[in-house]
This record gives structure tokens, C-alpha cells and sequence, in this order.
């Protein structure tokens, strides 16, 4: 799913959940920094007085501990402030209503409700901006080289707390992360892997952090990607966990799968030096990220362009676009599938594109205020996804695609589960149709190594679309 928007949640949220570690467990040195706040943070500050003043010192004093345990030096001082709840939640919407046009954050909904991910009645924006007020614990901000502290935390969680995002301000520092937090339409799997090294790092020092007085390091224990995330599903997050499965999964890919990226990183070299070239050269896609074997490769996805389909590109315009990747396939069939068969059927992929049209003449541009849709804009859109699967290595003819088949026939379970209720429709080329009213229809088709996943095609046009798809 989208990066852009899961990175302004991750960055400032869910790696501050952690459940505090016992007070002897946070190694503070006693070095005197200098805790003057930037002016930019100075409104709304709650750095008056000294409880404020008092965290402004163990964030530079975390700082060159966290230095000192992740192998990166302080190539200047931390520019950070305290600020409460609604100040950092203020300035995560300012931030967020920079990234993304007005419409934006709409429409990416609107796809991944088209792709059976979302609840047809969630409010999308408002459902991941309750989620970010429930999960923000303060951030670091790389547009603005700023940590911003949660005043509001109990004493205890601030030291791991600052652990965490200071780690973010050293990677900032030598490998500008900024680049690889901006919302990029279309990029969103390349984005959700770049997190994932970013996330992963983070945790993995911050356990560093935690452990080191107890002589231990986070690669040195089995099964530590198991047991962050027993900690992260037993914190109190009721939003989190009422959230759609996709939404929950999405931001906890880059903690849980990066952290485990990162340890095999971590046993695999000599300090940090593994997960350095990690950041220097981020994974491309979360398929990478997922297994090891891709990432040493650097097995390329396949590029899938976002074009209209020539039988409907008289009558429909892209509004949106996305790359889903194998985490974005993998939540597409949670809905209809175990786990394990969820996995299977999703790791054979190599390439994606998910593309969301509307009507022509329902969009129109508002230059940086970003879209204006038509009333009944969404109502009369159109999904199209298409996935390219990789070939089975060494197998010949038909063989060779039994990837795409798993894939397919997975997809057609996601299809009878969403609309099996439904009328059958018969599309040329495709394995399974439903009617789903208005003249349009819902399928599944696959040709060789290519498989369509449409919704709510109109069926007039049903069969010429699935022969444009499977034939590039």
C-alpha cells in the first residue's frame, strides 16, 4: 500500500509504541549538550520549566550513546523541542497536507477499496489520521533535520523512545532519508521497502539500546523479530487493532519484516556495515524485503505501465495509480485464504500496476490544490490491476507459469468471496466473472505469466480489455 502516507505514520508513530523497558535498561552517558529548542518548534512548546528541559538533555545525551552503538557519527547536534499531543499531531497533518494534493488520499482509498482491501464505507482519511493521533510518540522530521519530543510520555519510555527516532536523525545525517519519505503516485511498493530499512534499523539499535546492559545485542537473539511483534499487537491500541487488517499489516511491515531484514543484515557482516549499504541502496521492492535471497540478487521488478486500456480510453482517464507489490498481494488474499496459502499464492511475484480510472470529464485539476471530482466520480470508476509473475526457475512451457496459476486461482477466490453471491457473467478470456450490477462486471483473467484482476469493468467493454491487458 501507499509508502508515502504509511512513512509520515511510521516515522512518527508506531516505533515509539514499544513497551518501556525496565529503568535500568536505558543507558544514559553523561555528557553535557546544549538544549537550546529550534525556533521553529518554539510555538505550543512545552520545553518551559524543567521537565522540558530535562528531556531536551537525554535526547542529546541519547544521541551519543546511539551514536556510539550504531556506528554513526554525530556529524552535528540534533536539532530537537518538546511539544504535546496536539502540536506534533498539528504538524503531522501540516506535513501530510504537503505530501498529498487535496484528493490524493481519496482516491488511493478508492483503489484499494476497488481491490477488496478496505470496507466499501471507511472513511479513509480520517480512519489513518485516528490512527496517527492514537500512535504518534513523537517523530523525527528529515525535511526539517528535527526530533520532536512527546512530552507527554511516562519517563520511562523516553529513553527507548529517543533511542528509536535519534536512530532515524544519524541515518538522516549520512544517508539523507528524506529522499526515500516523500509520497511518489505510483512508487508505493519501492517506498514501503526504502521504510523497511529505515524502520528496521531503527528497531534493530533501539533493542541494541535496550540490551546493552545486559551485555546483548538484538542479533544475537533468535526469534527477536517474533517477539517485537508480540510486544507491538499487546500495546493498548484499540484503533490499531479495530483497524482493517490491511491498514494494521501495512504499518507493521516495516518494523517486523525490516527488523528481520536488518538482523539477517546485522549476523551476516561486521557491525552495521550490511544495514549501511541497505540504506546507502535501498531494496526496490517489499518482494526483496520478504526474501533474502531477491535482495542478494537484486532481482528488478517488472515495470507494468499505468495506461488505459484502448477499449476504454475514449470514456475513462487514470485518477490514480499504484505498484502493490508482494505485501500488497499477500493482503489481497488474506481476506479469502489462510496465511500460509495467502503467502504461497503471492510469492511468485516479479511485477504490478493497480490503476484506478474515472469517466472522462469528472476530473478536473486544480493545479496545487490538487483534483476536483465530479459528485458521481467514483461511483462509475473502474479498477484494473495487472501482475506480472516471475517464471519457475528451470521449469519449461506451461510449467514455467505455475506462479501465475497460483496466483490466478487465488485471485478468483478473492473474487468468489468478495461477489460469489453474485450472477456469473461469461468475459471472453477471463476464468471467472461476476455480474455486479450496472452494466458491469468483476473478473479474474490470465494468459502465460500475466494475470488481470478488474473491477467493476463496464461488460461491454469487459472482453477487449482483457486482451489488451494479457497481450502486452
Amino acid at each position: 500500500m501507499s509508502g508515502g502516507l504509511m512513512a509520515l505514520l511510521v516515522l512518527g508513530a508506531l516505533g515509539c509504541r514499544q513497551r518501556p523497558p525496565p529503568p535500568t535498561a536505558a543507558p544514559i552517558a553523561d555528557v553535557a549538550v546544549d538544549a537550546g529548542a529550534p525556533a521553529s518548534v518554539a510555538s505550543r512548546d512545552a520545553t518551559a520549566g524543567a521537565p522540558g528541559a530535562r528531556l531536551m538533555d537525554l535526547a542529546g545525551e541519547t544521541a551519543v550513546t546511539m551514536a556510539r552503538i550504531r556506528g554513526l557519527s554525530l556529524q552535528h547536534e540534533v536539532r530537537r523541542g518538546v511539544m504535546d499531543r496536539d502540536a506534533i499531531v498539528s504538524r503531522l497533518r501540516t506535513k501530510t497536507a504537503r505530501e498529498y494534493p487535496p484528493g490524493e488520499i481519496v482516491l488511493e482509498g478508492e483503489l484499494y477499496k476497488r481491490l477488496g482491501l478496505l470496507p466499501e464505507a471507511m472513511d479513509y482519511e480520517r480512519t489513518m489520521f485516528d490512527l496517527l493521533e492514537e500512535q504518534v510518540a513523537g517523530f523525527y522530521d528529515p525535511d526539517e533535520q528535527t526530533l520532536y519530543i512527546a512530552g507527554w510520555l511516562p519517563s520511562a519510555a523516553q529513553p527507548v523512545t529517543m533511542a528509536h527516532e535519534i536512530t532515524h536523525a544519524l541515518q538522516d545525517q549520512h544517508f539523507h532519508i528524506g529522499r526515500y519519505t516523500h509520497h511518489v503516485r505510483g512508487n508505493g511498493d519501492a517506498q514501503t521497502a526504502a521504510m523497511a530499512v529505515i524502520e528496521g534499523d531503527a528497531t534493530a539499535s533501539m533493542l541494541d539500546f535496550m540490551l546493552a546492559p545486559m551485555g546483548r545485542r538484538a542479533r544475537d537473539m533468535p526469534g527477536v523479530t517474533s517477539m517485537v511483534e508480540s510486544q507491538l499487537q499487546g500495546a493498548d491500541q484499540a484503533r490499531l487493532r479495530e483497524a482493517p487488517r490491511a491498514l494494521r499489516e501495512s504499518l507493521l511491515f516495516p518494523y517486523l519484516a525490516g527488523l528481520g531484514m536488518c538482523v539477517r543484515a546485522l549476523r551476516a557482516g561486521e557491525g552495521y556495515s550490511r544495514v549501511d549499504a541497505l540504506l546507502a541502496t535501498p531494496p526496490q521492492s517489499t518482494e526483496q524485503v520478504l526474501h533474502e535471497a531477491k535482495l542478494a540478487a537484486r532481482e528488478a521488478p517488472v515495470v507494468v505501465p499505468s495506461r488505459v486500456p484502448p477499449a476504454l480510453a475514449g470514456e475513462y482517464e487514470v485518477a490514480y495509480h499504484d505498484v502493490m507489490g508482494e505485501l500488497g498481494s499477500r493482503l489481497f488474499f488474506y481476506s479469502a485464504m489462510p496465511d500460509a496459502r495467502a503467502h504461497s499464492a503471492a510469492q511468485g511475484w516479479g511485477g504490478d500496476h493497480a490503476v484506478l480510472l474515472v469517466p472522462r470529464g469528472s476530473m478536473t485539476s486544480a493545479g496545487d490544490a490538487g483534483v476536483n471530482l465530479a459528485g458521481d466520480a467514483l461511483a462509475r470508476d473502474v479498477m484494473l490491476w495487472t501482475v506480472v509473475l516471475d517464471p519457475v526457475e528451470g521449469a519449461r512451457g506451461a510449467a514455467a507459469d505455475r506462479e501465475a496459476v497460483d496466483f490466478a486461482e487465488g485471485a478468483v477466490s478473492v473474487l468468489m468471496w468478495r461477489h460469489g453471491a453474485r450472477p456469473a457473467a461469461t468475459v471472453a478470456g477471463a476464468m471467472a466473472a461476476r455480474d455486479v450490477g450496472g452494466g458491469r462486471v468483476s473478473l479474474v483473467a490470465r494468459s502465460g505469466r500475466r494475470v488481470l484482476v478488474a473491477d467493476r469493468v463496464p461488460r461491454a467493454s469487459a472482453a477487449a480489455v482483457v486482451r489488451s491487458a494479457l497481450a502486452e
